[in-house]
């Protein structure tokens, strides 16, 4: 479903479902193209009947900036987690840290910080450092082109990696700034900017 500025409209006198409006927004803001916009332009407004407005977000999605994570969100997230922890010596592998950004603030999935003892005491909502690397587990109601700009707003602000994982395609994606990102189907996942290598296999298990 699809929201345009108008509100909701389908147009049901057809074989295929239609959406009058030819600049529309996902759920979550994300923008098609306009040349889907046009193909979904209605030629005729008789039949348009308005549907009801799309369901809240929840507080979690409206602090975090991003849809709340599934079962196999969860499970690639904690795969992950456990795999990095195996470069525990160099680096701090920390989930759902909040990070300033140029404009704004996310919550990416996973940050990789150099090693640096934890303050217990003093706890800070936002961390104004950036993260070495940052990990975005894609969800169905984010697109692709959504991450990919988030990964430029990392660059901005001097993260050196960034990890696009796909749980439906079973493969992750490394960035980094002015690169040609590199996806990785099989074998191991290796990111020579940080200096990892993990088999994508057990990022799926």
């Amino acid at each position: 479903m699809y929201q345009s500025a108008q509100g909701f409209f389908v147009d049901y006198s057809g074989n295929i479902l239609q959406i009058r409006i030819k600049y529309l927004l996902f759920y979550q803001r994300s923008p098609i193209t306009m040349e889907t916009a046009e193909l979904l332009a209605l030629h005729d407004d008789s039949d348009v009947i308005a549907l009801a407005e799309p369901p809240e977000r929840s507080e979690y999605e409206i602090e975090r900036g991003k849809p709340m994570p599934n079962e196999q969100h969860g499970s690639v997230q904690a795969n992950l987690i456990g795999l990095l922890l195996g470069y525990k010596q160099r680096y701090r592998t920390i989930s759902e840290l909040t990070i300033a950004l140029a404009e704004h603030n996310a919550t990416p999935d996973i940050c990789l910080y150099p090693r640096f003892a934890l303050d217990y005491l003093h706890v800070k909502a936002v961390k104004e450092e950036p993260p070495l690397l940052a990990i975005e587990i894609i969800s169905p109601s984010q697109t692709l082109d959504e991450l990919l700009r988030k990964a430029e707003s990392y660059f901005e602000v001097g993260v050196r990696s960034c990890w696009i994982v796909q749980p439906p395609l079973q493969t992750v994606t490394v960035l980094h700034p002015n690169e040609k990102p590199r996806t990785f189907v099989e074998g191991s996942v290796e990111d020579p900017v940080m200096g990892i290598t993990i088999p994508l296999a057990e990022v799926f298990e």
